[in-house]
């Protein structure tokens, strides 16, 4: 390498090596016979290909985008939608959280009368993001796999169990009714 040899820290543009010298690698690219950096990284040498990468230092920024699998909290809900925050994309944290919404058509594929039947605020909810457009994000939980993953008695505040296909609160006994997913009580949340 010309200038900056194994393991600088670099930024886009500058010169890694010469084409003679080296391949562009992953966060490199060429140009008028110099390989250069296209990255804010770590450079490394790969022997086996004879090139120069530059290894990425700044991470990537999640974005929710249709088809993503998300986790959220469930905010305030309304008569036809309930308003989430989503802290969990495609298993990864996100911060700061995006706002979200899921319409009371979304959440079960079968018809939903009253939307405090299936959510609650409070609620964490993992679903499919399913319209981006306007920077709303829209949640669904119709599937199977979808739906409440933890819940909490709207009575004591206590984390609700599933016995029996029914939420039952261990402290005062209260069930309740949630549209829950196959993976109630056990989504890893870290």
């Amino acid at each position: 390498m010309a200038k900056k040899p194994e393991g600088m820290e670099v930024f886009p543009g500058d010169r890694l090596a010469v084409a003679e010298e080296f391949n562009d690698g992953a966060g490199a690219y060429q140009l008028d016979g110099e390989v250069r950096s296209s990255e804010i990284g770590v450079t490394a040498i790969d022997s086996r290909t004879r090139s120069v990468e530059v290894r990425k230092l700044t991470p990537e920024i999640l974005v929710p985008k249709e088809g993503m699998e998300a986790v959220a909290e469930v905010g305030s809900v309304a008569r036809r939608d309930a308003r989430v925050d989503i802290f969990m994309l495609d298993g990864k944290h996100v911060h700061p959280t995006y706002s979200g919404v899921v319409h009371i058509s979304d959440i079960s594929s079968e018809y939903v009368k009253n939307i405090d039947m299936a959510l609650r605020s409070g609620d964490v909810v993992k679903g499919r993001i399913v319209n981006v457009k306007n920077r709303l994000n829209q949640m669904s939980l119709a599937a199977p796999e979808h739906g409440v993953v933890y819940a909490y008695c709207g009575r004591c505040g206590t984390l609700l169990e599933r016995r029996e296909g029914n939420l039952t609160c261990p402290s005062c006994g209260r069930v309740e009714r949630r549209k829950t997913a196959r993976s109630y009580g056990r989504e890893e949340m870290a």
